[in-house]
């Protein structure tokens, strides 16, 4: 089985202005028109049987109702090949209620996105948050690592991630981006002896600019195979989830750029879908 660990969504209505707004925010150009049957388009193209969904909640009021959303869509997942986390927002009043209706709800577990919320990674609000959905059993999964649309600020530095694990320890906590987007040589120097998951989205190869777009050649590339390769084993390809951050990667390019890196069938094995497997214990 291969399990995409990392992309998103939005409803048909409102997803291609979203879309338009995001590609000129990143300057980067999207792959598919991130709605669901979007995504099943490239997923039945690039042979991907599970994609997990991940929704941002950006303001508290979305809280409950995407959370809702992604019960209803888990409904359906083992027909549609989408699965979907639910979300907590810094700011919201009663996430440990919440959270215990997200685990209740049987959500495997929550995304949070530090740059796009506003706050740093250790910040109190965000360490209470994944006390309570380790004491659930929930899976968290967070941006990590500067963002593309967000340059000013690294609200989830290598160190903030040391901070956290120092004072909470989660055990099933995942880091997007390879544990730090644009921060690899950190990540390697100071998260490979933690025990995280690091996901691959947004960090394999060249990145697509957007319509009428100009990035600068330092801005315009991601990981190569060999600097891939090599971060992939000094973390532990037993920690590492095949993900892609669709629509903002192509899933099959991503599928054949892991295919050619130096790994061994069993490695590419559990890059591609073991390793989630056992994380979502399905």
């Amino acid at each position: 089985m291969i399990i995409d660990f990392h992309t998103h969504t939005f409803p048909a209505k409102i997803a291609h202005s979203v879309i338009a707004h995001l590609q000129s925010k990143s300057r980067s150009m999207a792959f598919t028109d991130a709605t669901n049957d979007g995504l099943r388009r490239s997923m039945d193209n690039a042979g991907i049987d599970l994609s997990i969904l991940l929704p941002v909640m950006t303001n508290t009021h979305q809280v409950p109702k995407l959370n809702e959303i992604a019960a209803r869509t888990n409904e359906h997942w083992e027909e549609t090949g989408l699965l979907s986390f639910g979300g907590m927002h810094p700011e919201y009043t009663n996430y440990k209620e919440e959270l215990r209706h997200i685990a209740d709800m049987g959500i495997k577990g929550i995304k949070l996105h530090p740059a796009y919320q506003g706050y740093d990674f250790d910040d109190i609000r965000y360490m209470r948050i994944i006390d309570k959905a380790a004491e659930l059993g929930l899976i968290v999964l967070t941006h990590a690592g500067m963002d593309i649309g967000i340059p000013e600020h690294n609200y989830c530095s290598t160190a903030h991630i040391r901070h956290v694990m120092q004072e909470v320890g989660p055990d099933k906590l995942v880091l997007a981006h390879m544990g730090g987007w644009q921060g690899w040589r950190d990540v390697a120097n100071n998260l490979a002896d933690l025990p995280v998951y690091f996901d691959t989205a947004f960090s394999m190869g060249d990145i697509l600019p957007a319509p009428n777009t100009i990035r600068a050649e330092e801005e315009s590339h991601n990981m190569n195979k060999q600097q891939f390769a090599f971060l992939a084993h000094t973390l532990g390809t037993d920690k590492l989830l095949f993900a892609t951050d669709c629509p903002w990667s192509s899933q099959s390019e991503s599928l054949a750029f892991l295919r050619d890196c130096e790994f061994t069938e069993q490695e590419l094995a559990d890059i591609l879908g073991n390793n989630a497997q056992k994380l979502l214990k399905l």
